[in-house]
């Protein structure tokens, strides 16, 4: 079994530093909320407590109700004892003087009369001890236990207000998020934050905001995630089943919340007066939203808006859009240049992906007519197997 881990002055000085922030409301790092969290310590007996309390202690007391019992016994016992059990009389003054500050002289020179005063008193010494540091630790234990107690209460909520490393990262991922969930265990816990609708499980620091909610609460949670001192807002609106060409309409969130969101962004911003910081979503740029207004019977002329991640890009300062979609296609074309592009897929792969794939291949700079002896299978919706099998048997490559 493992050693409990003991804690020196500066560890007790850094959990009471910590736990006092805790309990008043202060800002705490998740690095700090660790330890917190992390903290364990049981009161146990050591070996020699162990000895005194079952064995020494009531051996003690029994040997000297014994020996006020039975004198005549214990005073022909010791005849027979090996004479260096006999002290010596000065040796007997210098013991019986000890004695007689805390107790009673024995005033018997042989060493069993002393046994049960060395074991009683022992005791009393070493509880006196016990006692004293009990109470210091105890003050406290029970402090640091106390900020465990509430921080953990906190997390459960999504309400611990942190503060970060400058230039940290806020995430927004809603209700769940794969790059996001890749971001947060990649970061280091004091450069990262997760606002999620609720508790994630990979990670204990997280504030809890939704979407949906009011300009009061994305306010409230920024200022909980230390917004004022962040570098940067992610958000992840696409779906983590269509990070790879997905369909106009098939996101988390649509274009035109994403819009929404990032101008109560701002807004929160400016109202506390903090530096605009650049906000990256990442998203696909071909995602659409169409809006309109309307009354009961008609529709209102040149009212219709299309929102996408393009427009947002376009007329919001300090906004990056990172397509995954491009990105990748960006990297085949990268690693496999002047080739001839094959797209292995099923029907309904076919159906749903062909178009949107070999569209974004031109937009890029793919020619499909170029002359090339080289070419390139991508697969997509099927399993990788099943490309390679077919580069082999049409011996493409």
């Amino acid at each position: 079994m493992a050693a409990e881990k003991k804690f020196g002055h500066k560890e007790i000085k850094d959990l009471l530093a910590i736990a006092e922030k805790i309990r008043e409301k202060k800002p705490i790092l998740p690095s700090q909320a660790n330890k917190i969290c992390g903290f364990k310590l049981t009161d146990k007996k050591n070996s020699f407590q162990n000895f005194l309390v079952k064995i020494a202690l009531p051996a003690s007391i029994v040997l000297g109700m014994s020996q006020a019992a039975f004198p005549a016994f214990y005073a022909n016992l010791v005849t027979t004892l090996p004479a260096w059990t006999n002290m010596s009389t000065n040796l007997l003054n210098a013991v019986d003087y000890v004695w007689g500050i805390i107790g009673k002289p024995v005033k018997q020179n042989n060493i069993i009369y002393h046994v049960p005063n060395i074991f009683l008193y022992s005791f009393g010494v070493f509880g006196v001890k016990k006692l004293f540091e009990f109470v210091r630790r105890k003050t406290w234990l029970d402090k640091v236990n106390d900020a465990k107690a509430i921080l953990d209460k906190q997390i459960e909520k999504g309400i611990v207000n942190y503060e970060l490393d400058a230039h940290h990262s806020i995430l927004f991922v809603g209700r769940g998020d794969f790059i996001g969930e890749q971001f947060s265990i990649n970061s280091h816990p004091d450069n990262a934050i997760t606002l999620a609708s609720s508790r994630p499980v990979y990670t204990d620091h997280w504030v809890k905001y939704d979407t949906s909610n009011s300009f009061s609460l994305l306010e409230k949670a920024l200022k909980h995630s230390d917004g004022k001192g962040c570098g940067e807002y992610i958000l992840f609106p696409v779906k983590d089943t269509e990070l790879f060409l997905p369909g106009e309409r098939e996101y988390d969130i649509s274009p035109e919340k994403v819009e929404i969101l990032i101008h109560t962004i701002r807004d929160v911003e400016k109202n506390n007066q903090w530096e605009a910081k650049r906000i990256i979503v990442v998203g696909d740029k071909k995602q659409i939203t169409s809006v309109r207004t309307e009354t009961k019977k008609s529709i209102l002329e040149n009212s219709l808006e299309d929102i996408s991640l393009v427009s947002i890009d376009k007329d919001i300062r300090k906004v990056t859009i990172l397509d995954t979609t491009d990105l990748v296609m960006k990297e085949i074309l990268k690693r496999f240049p002047a080739r001839k592009i094959y797209l292995r897929t099923s029907l309904d792969g076919s159906n749903a992906y062909k178009k949107r794939f070999f569209d974004r291949l031109d937009e890029l700079g793919y020619d499909d007519d170029a002359d090339s002896k080289l070419s390139v299978v991508i697969g997509y919706d099927i399993y990788e197997e099943q490309v390679e099998r077919e580069t082999f048997r049409s011996k493409l490559q």
